[in-house]
C-alpha cells in the first residue's frame, strides 16, 4: 500500500508543516513504506487528487492522509469516497480537530508512525444531496457561527479562536432561530422556529461541543439533536450542558422540553427561505436537504493503539486541542 499525505498549507497558518514534513520522512523510511506528499493549491484540490489517483490506478492500494482541519478532511474523504482501493486517515493541524474527539487518545493522530502502523475500519458517512460527511451535518446557529468566523477571518487578521468568539458574540445579539420542517425517517415531523439542528455520526463539532454524546461511527444510524428556539437565558443556561454532552441521557431523553434527540437514518429538512447548511465547516445555502446515513461506506484508518471510545465513556479530556506534530 503506498501512503500518500495530502498536506493543506494554510493549516494552522502553516506553522507546524515543517516539523510535519520531517516527520513523515523519518517515520516512512523508518518503517520502510512507499509513501508521497501531495500540497493542496486550493479549495475543491484535494477532492480532485484523491479520485484522479484512484482512477488511474485501480489494482493499487492507497491510504490518504487529510493534513489539516476537518475541512481538509472533508475534501479527502469526497474524493475518496466509492473507491475500493482507498482508505482514508487524517493528521489533525486546524483549529478545531473535532472528528478526532471521538477517538481514545486523540493525540496519537499526530504521530505518523502511529499512523502508518494503523488499521482501516468501515465507518458510515452521511450523505447530504451530493456530498459526504464523516462528522457532523448542521443548520442554524452554529452554522450561522461558521459563516460569520470565515466572514472575520477574511477581513481582518484576528487568531482563529477569537474569531471564533467574536462569530458567536455576532451572531448571538441578531433575532435567534430559523424556521423550516424536519421530517424524519419519513414517518415524524417536526415544524417550528428552531434554534439548532444536528445531524450526526461522529461527537463533536465547533470546536469540542459534544453534540451527540451517543453517536456511533458504525452503527447504521445518525443522531439528530433539534433544539427549539428559547430565549436568550435559557440559551445561555443550556450551552455548558451541550458542550459537556449532558442535553441528553443515556437513552437520548433530555430534561429540556426544547431538545429533541433521535437515532434516525434519514432527514428531511425544507425551508420556504434559503438557510445554510454546514457538513464539516463546508456551507451550503439551499431550501431542502435529505441528509441519509450510508452504512461501512469508508475505509478509515485508526493509529495504532487507538480505538473509537464507546457512547458511554466519559470522554471530556478529548476536548483538548491537538497542536503538536511527531
Amino acid at each position: 500500500m503506498k501512503h500518500i499525505f495530502i498536506v493543506n498549507p494554510a493549516a494552522g497558518k502553516g506553522k507546524h508543516i515543517p516539523s510535519l514534513l520531517a516527520s513523515i520522512t523519518y517515520a516512512c523510511e523508518d518503517l520502510k513504506v512507499e509513501y508521497d506528499v501531495y500540497h493542496t493549491h486550493a479549495v475543491g484540490d484535494a477532492t480532485e487528487h484523491v479520485s484522479d489517483v484512484c482512477k488511474q490506478n485501480p489494482d493499487e492500494k492507497f491510504r490518504f492522509y487529510a493534513c489539516g482541519g476537518d475541512g481538509t478532511l472533508s475534501e479527502v474523504l469526497n474524493g475518496a469516497v466509492g473507491h475500493d482501493n482507498a482508505e482514508i486517515a487524517v493528521i489533525p493541524m486546524g483549529t478545531g480537530n473535532d472528528f478526532v474527539k471521538t477517538f481514545r487518545h486523540p493525540e496519537y493522530f499526530s504521530e505518523i508512525q502511529r499512523q502508518v502502523r494503523g488499521v482501516a475500519q468501515k465507518f458510515d458517512l452521511l450523505k447530504y444531496n451530493d456530498r459526504y460527511s464523516l462528522n457532523i451535518v448542521n443548520a442554524g446557529f452554529d452554522c450561522d457561527v461558521v459563516c460569520k468566523v470565515a466572514q472575520i477571518k477574511r477581513n481582518a487578521f484576528v487568531p482563529s479562536k477569537l474569531a471564533y468568539i467574536m462569530g458567536i458574540f455576532s451572531v448571538f445579539i441578531k433575532p435567534l432561530g430559523k424556521r423550516f420542517k424536519v421530517t424524519v425517517d419519513d414517518s415524524e415531523y417536526f415544524e417550528n422556529d428552531f434554534m439548532l439542528c444536528a445531524m450526526a455520526n461522529a461527537l463533536y463539532y465547533g470546536g469540542g461541543f459534544k453534540a451527540a454524546p451517543l453517536a456511533k461511527l458504525n452503527d447504521g444510524y445518525m443522531d439528530l439533536c433539534l433544539v427549539d428556539i428559547v430565549s436568550r437565558w435559557d440559551f445561555i443556561r443550556i450551552i455548558p450542558k451541550y458542550k459537556a454532552g449532558k442535553h441528553v441521557d443515556e437513552n437520548g431523553n433530555s430534561p429540556y422540553p426544547f431538545v429533541h434527540y433521535r437515532k434516525c437514518k434519514k432527514v428531511v429538512i425544507e425551508s420556504e427561505n434559503t438557510i445554510g447548511i454546514c457538513g464539516d465547516g463546508e456551507v451550503t445555502q439551499i431550501n431542502k436537504v435529505v441528509v441519509e446515513v450510508v452504512p461501512s461506506a469508508i475505509a478509515f484508518s485508526i493509529p495504532k493503539d487507538s480505538d473509537c471510545i464507546s457512547a458511554e465513556t466519559d470522554n471530556s479530556e478529548n476536548g483538548k486541542d491537538i497542536a503538536s506534530v511527531s
